[in-house]
């Protein structure tokens, strides 16, 4: 995902931060990042991804230190309808000039291009299976309708296979001398 050009939000020049090892500079960077989902969430194409980062020059490098953050959406997974939420995931790499793609990302010449690092901390951060909300009702398995909305008449079916266990619970099923 590294890019040719020096141009976009996301690209920074690193020049004079290299030439004095343990220089560090705060940046605020606030751009689009095109194709961030996973199953069912994403960042909408187009919105803001915001970075929060320290830059710090060491010997063969810079670290970056700091936060990504995002809105993102999604369909829940037990309403089916849509979710929202803000990521935030706190990022702490190293760019290097001769990087290992697996461990590191790369710089080229006196630049460093910032949007890799935050694509992989979005993606990372993407909820699975979203939630409207913890206590989402959910659908009735029986009628279907949205019980964070509306009641319905169904009665919950018990599986035959546990019915001689039914009473256990109750009250009245506990013999007086265990009370």
């Amino acid at each position: 995902m590294t890019r040719t050009g020096r141009d976009g939000p996301f690209v920074v020049a690193v020049a004079v931060l290299r030439k004095h090892p343990g220089t560090r500079r705060r940046l605020d960077v606030v751009g689009p990042i095109a194709d961030l989902d996973v199953s069912n969430s994403r960042v909408e194409p187009g919105s803001a991804v915001e970075l929060d980062v320290v830059l710090e020059s060491v010997l063969g490098g810079v670290v970056v230190t700091g936060t990504v953050s995002a809105q993102w959406e999604g369909e829940c997974r037990r309403c089916l309808e849509t979710a929202t939420g803000r990521l935030v995931a706190r990022v702490r790499e190293v760019y290097t000039d001769h990087a290992d793609p697996e461990i590191e990302y790369a710089m080229t010449d006196d630049w460093l291009d910032l949007e890799p690092l935050a694509h992989d901390a979005c993606i990372l951060e993407l909820p699975l299976a979203p939630l409207c909300g913890p206590d989402c009702l959910g659908l009735c398995p029986e009628c279907g309708v949205n019980r964070n909305h509306e009641s319905c008449t169904c009665t919950e079916k018990t599986d035959p296979r546990w019915a001689g266990l039914a009473g256990l619970g109750a009250a009245e099923a506990i013999p007086e001398w265990r009370k």
